[in-house]
């Protein structure tokens, strides 16, 4: 398997000669936001490029999902550039009755999430040299935590997740106070050995970096998800679909600040957290 640096991963999905790859993608609607420009579909093997998922697609314009609505069978064009990806050309081929909701786990109180000032339960994760890990190990500093899983191809994901995080590292390189840590949801397929030959070259860089694994440690990782509000599911289907959030988890392990989707920026968030640490010395 080929290893994955954070620096390149945007562009091995692209050919030096071409400025965008384009896909048809058949799936069913599954949630439609016209405000946020996105879309949910839990679509079929895209051939050549990802597995079955279900997650959301950007489109560019609302005229472009006219007449198509929730539980609709749909065929569109995904279109993938080296820092976007959207949906475009949407048929509507039939519809179908939905039999679930990917919200109904997150719902059971076992699971639910903190607010802001809230103190977020210590778990016990497996780092990439398969090693246990308390996220209270880290007491004393803050942490960023990411959600990220490895197969996940939309370069405006988890790549970009990936990337952003670089950029924390290197700006918090010489700050001892910070870690930086991507938890990977992929309980099945992520193990350490995964993670470590797709990222180890990368975070070995820097002391402040780190990925874990939550394989064999399903019950923490969703305490964690769910507290900070990361969204997973159809795992064991190899299904996968996932929302995209980031927290700020303080030296105590109060929960400080959560940025939603994928649009912020890696120099907003060090700002941020250099604000956090001067109010809270």
């Amino acid at each position: 398997m080929k290893k994955i640096l954070f620096i390149i991963s945007f562009y091995l999905l692209f050919s030096c000669s071409k400025k965008h790859k384009e896909y048809d993608v058949f799936g069913i609607i599954k949630k439609i936001n016209k405000d946020q420009k996105t879309i949910i579909v839990d679509h079929d093997s895209i051939p050549g490029f990802m597995m079955p998922m279900v997650m959301p697609f950007n489109f560019q314009n609302k005229k472009d999902i006219i007449g198509i609505d929730i539980g609709d069978s749909v065929k569109f064009r995904l279109v993938l550039t080296k820092k976007n990806s959207y949906g475009t050309n949407f048929i509507k081929l039939g519809s179908v009755s939905l039999e679930y909701s990917e919200d109904d786990f997150w719902e059971d109180e076992e699971f639910s999430q903190k607010n802001i000032g809230d103190f977020i339960s210590d778990v016990n994760l497996v780092d990439i040299n398969d090693g246990d890990i308390y996220l209270s190990s880290l007491n004393k500093k803050f942490k960023f935590i990411s959600f990220i899983f490895t197969r996940c191809p939309i370069p405006n994901m988890c790549p970009a997740v990936v990337i952003k995080n670089g950029v924390l590292a290197n700006n918090f390189r010489r700050n001892k106070d910070i870690e930086l840590i991507m938890v990977s949801f992929d309980y099945i397929y992520d193990s350490p050995e995964i993670l470590k030959e797709f990222y180890g070259k990368s975070i070995n860089k820097y002391e402040n970096w780190k990925v874990w694994s939550s394989q064999n440690k399903v019950s923490d990782l969703y305490t964690l998800s769910s507290e900070i509000g990361c969204q997973f599911w159809g795992i064991e289907e190899n299904n996968i679909g996932h929302n995209l959030r980031s927290a700020l988890i303080g030296p105590n392990m109060e929960l400080l600040k959560i940025w939603e989707g994928d649009e912020w920026l890696a120099k907003n968030v060090t700002r941020d957290i250099k604000d956090y640490m001067k109010i809270m010395k």
